[in-house]
């Protein structure tokens, strides 16, 4: 079984040093698969545990640039690495003879925490980031700094990086890494901690611990390289350091644009075969054929799941040749056959989920949503069957598709997964009572699909272009997208399109959130999403 293992800053995490709500869904994913995952950074437990709450990682983690290891699913540390007398020594000596003033780390009273001097000008950058972390042990000056069982020591821009070298080396039983930091204003790190300890050492104990057959190492900065030793694989992200790039065996995409995530999808989730759906006019006469075999069956009542007409009908369309009610792995599939998999599903794809996982291991899947595009609602006197009454044909709103959307979200960027939302022109046909029109509860009710008016296929992140309305710009606020999408609730449209990665935030624009999306090509729908 293969282990992934991925750094945390700059690989994982956007500029921001936080992780996206898409990549925390796509790594839960995995993992309810099965997939093995963990993550190796420099952060400790408090400040990586809370970035990493919405992933339920299932494998110890390495911490500290691999001081300890800790398993989040036990509460316990199947590794712990502290300084000895000797090398306690040798760093106060390296504080007090060259004017140093870096955070220490040590577990004091069984609680990590991270002593330094408070008013250290070279701290302020990175712990005014940090103010919530109840690690924080200000102190006044050195008296207490090295209290406890220090296991970790961080020079912020040393005074002296020279003399730092000749003090910490593997003769004295130490290990060190020195690199920029990912974040403004990009300080030199100098980071000293046990000759034992390491990520290359920590990511091979991860792999004894899991048990897995192969390592998967994902980087982007130098303190990764010796992770990358001891890695069967190794991979830098398009955002790393030109070193780390020389040293990978492939390079993803950058920490932006979801390279780790997207990467271990495609290793999991390899593209089956499967031919491209057709795209074009919807075929009339088929359609006509299928309605008409929908309401067939409805008044023979033969079948045994009792499917409204609309459902059926599109099983008819889209299924025609495939075996209906196939049974893959225990689901089964409103159809199966040389073209993979087809679910009809009208509402609430969120019931779609473990299906999903299932049967995109096994086959290409085609979702096919119905979406009620023109409706009008006809008035039937129940007794004589008089049309009563009949409403004009009105376009619904967007927003119940985006919603649909956005509850498949975990699964949209698959390459196995098409969308195809057919859009469709409904008679609601509603039996009252009596010429009064009093409706009761329990009443009889008809929707009749009377016209397939046209249809969008998503199989891929640029197909999802079709809803960006014509004259957005490039650098836009929800706002602006709300008012060239009257009928669209902008909000969940938005979260759609920065999930597959077609748009991106860029900043604020005074208290609004800006976005960004690629040069807008025109396509044939117009403005999809108005």
């Amino acid at each position: 079984m293969t282990l992934y293992v991925s750094d945390l800053d700059g690989t994982l995490l956007n500029s921001e040093g936080k992780l996206k709500p898409r990549a925390a869904d796509m790594l839960n994913r995995f993992i309810e698969g099965g997939a093995l995952f963990s993550y190796c950074t420099a952060r400790g437990l408090a400040t990586a545990g809370e970035i990493m709450r919405d992933v339920k990682i299932n494998a110890p983690v390495v911490l500290m640039n691999g001081t300890y290891i800790y398993d989040p699913v036990t509460g316990e540390y199947p590794v712990r690495h502290t300084f000895g007398e000797h090398q306690r020594e040798i760093l106060a000596r390296a504080v007090s003879e060259n004017g140093e003033t870096p955070m220490i780390y040590a577990f004091i009273d069984g609680k990590e925490r991270m002593s330094f001097i408070k008013d250290a000008p070279n701290l302020k950058a990175h712990l005014s980031r940090r103010k919530g972390d109840d690690r924080r042990r200000p102190l006044a000056d050195n008296n207490g700094i090295f209290d406890g069982d220090i296991f970790y020591a961080a020079f912020l821009d040393p005074v002296n990086r020279p003399a730092l070298e000749a003090l910490f080396t593997e003769e004295n039983g130490f290990r060190t890494a020195c690199y920029t930091d990912t974040y403004p204003p990009h300080q030199l790190w100098f980071e000293v901690f046990p000759a034992e300890a390491g990520k290359a050492n920590a990511v091979r104990k991860l792999k004894e611990l899991t048990g897995a057959d192969e390592l998967v190492c994902f980087g982007d900065n130098l303190n990764d390289l010796p992770m990358f030793e001891a890695a069967d694989r190794r991979y830098a992200v398009g955002n790393a350091v030109p070193e780390v790039k020389a040293a990978a065996d492939g390079v993803t995409g950058t920490n932006e644009h979801y390279g780790v995530p997207e990467f271990i999808e495609k290793e999991l989730y390899p593209a089956l075969p499967y031919t491209p759906a057709e795209r074009g006019e919807p075929d009339s006469v088929r359609f006509s054929e299928a309605v008409r075999k929908a309401l067939e069956r409805e008044r023979t009542t033969i079948g045994t799941l009792n499917e409204k007409t609309i459902h059926h009908t599109l099983k008819c369309y889209y299924c025609s040749e495939a075996d209906h009610e196939a049974k893959i792995g225990g689901f089964y599939a409103d159809g199966a056959g040389e073209n993979g998999i087809f679910e009809i599903q009208s509402a609430n794809f969120s019931y779609l989920a473990k299906k999903l996982t299932r049967m995109l291991q096994a086959s290409h899947v085609t979702v096919v949503y119905p979406y009620e595009k023109k409706s009008r609602i006809i008035s039937i006197n129940e007794s004589t069957g008089e049309i009563l009454s009949e409403t004009k044909r009105t376009d619904n709103s967007f927003s119940k598709l985006f919603l649909e959307l956005y509850r498949l979200k975990a699964f949209i960027t698959n390459p196995n997964l098409t969308i195809r939302i057919a859009f469709l022109e409904i008679d609601k046909k509603v039996y009252c009572k009596s010429e009064k029109r009093v409706r009761r509860k329990g009443m009889k009710k008809e929707k009749i699909p009377t016209r397939f008016i046209s249809e969008i296929v998503l199989e891929n992140a640029e197909d999802y272009r079709v809803f960006i309305p014509d004259g957005l710009p490039e650098t836009f606020t929800k706002a602006e997208l709300q008012k060239l999408c009257r009928t669209t609730d902008a909000g969940l449209m938005l979260s759609v399109l920065e999930f597959v990665g077609l748009i991106e935030r860029t900043g604020k624009r005074g208290n609004a959130i800006e976005y960004r999306h690629g040069q807008h090509q025109a396509n044939a729908g117009g403005s999809g999403a108005e």
